[in-house]
């Protein structure tokens, strides 16, 4: 949490956001792992536009 609000307060807006969208694919993938959840491809797929729209927030500005 510490790195957090110190990165924050150095780092551009869209770049926070990346951070804080990687640590929820971050999460999930290790409930799959270490929990032996599932994966659906409805989740899969919301992954993937969670990370578009940070990368194209990032790449935009």
């Amino acid at each position: 949490m510490l790195a957090l609000v110190w990165a924050t307060a150095r780092l551009e807006p869209a770049r926070v956001g990346i951070l804080l969208m990687s640590e929820v694919l971050v999460g999930v993938v290790s409930s799959v792992l270490l929990a032996d959840e599932s994966m659906t491809a409805t989740q899969i797929a919301g992954a993937v536009l969670l990370v578009a729209v940070g990368l194209l927030d990032a790449l935009s500005g």
